[in-house]
Order: structure tokens, then sequence, then C-alpha cells
């Protein structure tokens, strides 16, 4: 495998990394919606892409050409994604609760979705599948493994600018 081989390979790796840190740039300098900051992303990097396309052409054949679009297109529609999950869950919760009772009014949604409420339902959760141990008013991790669910999760809020 020569380096433009082991080049293509990583470069949505590489791209993803970028859309990542261009959407979080955008986020914190842009009032936009957030839907426009991840478009501006993605059209941002495609360009980039097309241009270092363009000026390598001849390193590359048309299937790695295809690769490398197609990869990039992929990256793009799975980080859309995830940015989209925490509303999406949230509508989710919002919609069942609303389904659940026919003509509820926005201060029984309110009492009903209330933030402590919603945290001890969580810590509920994680007892019950065995993440978390709960003893008296001790709360201990099961396994270290969940972190690098934290740590991923805090980066998706960020990118949300939410406080974690």
């Amino acid at each position: 495998m020569n380096k433009l081989n082991f080049l293509v390979l990583f470069l949505p790796f590489i791209f993803t990394f970028f859309y990542s840190l261009t959407f979080l740039i955008l986020q914190q300098i842009s009032d936009k919606k957030y839907l426009s900051k991840l478009i501006y992303s993605f059209l941002f990097l495609l360009l980039l892409k097309i241009i270092l396309i363009i000026k390598f052409y001849n390193f590359f054949n048309i299937q790695e050409i295809f690769y490398i679009l197609f990869a990039f297109t992929c990256n793009c529609f799975i980080f859309m994604n995830l940015i989209q999950v925490p509303i999406s869950s949230l509508q989710v919760k919002l919609l069942r609760m609303v389904s659940k009772n026919k003509g509820i009014k926005e201060k029984k949604i309110n009492s009903l979705y209330d933030s402590n409420r919603i945290f001890e339902e969580r810590l509920k959760t994680f007892v019950n599948n065995g993440t978390v141990k709960k003893k008296n008013s001790l709360i201990k991790l099961n396994s270290k493994k969940i972190l690098i669910f934290y740590v991923f999760f805090k980066f998706v809020k960020a990118l949300h600018n939410v406080r974690l």
C-alpha cells in the first residue's frame, strides 16, 4: 500500500474530524439555526474536497474519487443524525406524553417533564440495567467503559451549546 492509498483510506475520517470542528466553530460564532450551520459546514468541506481532488487529479483513479465523495456523503449523513439525536429524543418524549394523555395542557406537560423527575427516571434506568450501583445515597459506576460514552455525548452536547 503506497502513501496515497493510505491517505485515500483515511481521508473520510480526517474530513469527519474537520466537519465536526467546522461545525463547532460555526456554532460558537454564528447565531443561525444549527441546521444552517450543518449545511454550511457540509458545503465548505465538500468544496475543499473537490478542490483537493482537482489539484491532485492525476494521482487518483475514478474509483478512488467516487470512494472519497461517497464516504464523505455517508459521514455527513451520520454526523447530521448524531447532531439531531438530543433534539429528536425530546420531541419523541413530548409526542408520547401528548399521545398518552389526549387533550393535555401545557402546564401538565411541564409538570410531567420536570427536570428532577427526569433525573430520577434516568438514575433508575442506570440502576436497573447495571450501569451504576446505588447503596443508600452513594452511587458508583460498575464499569469505567461507560466513561467513553460520557466523553462522546459531552462532545455532542458541546456542539449544541448545552451545558452538562
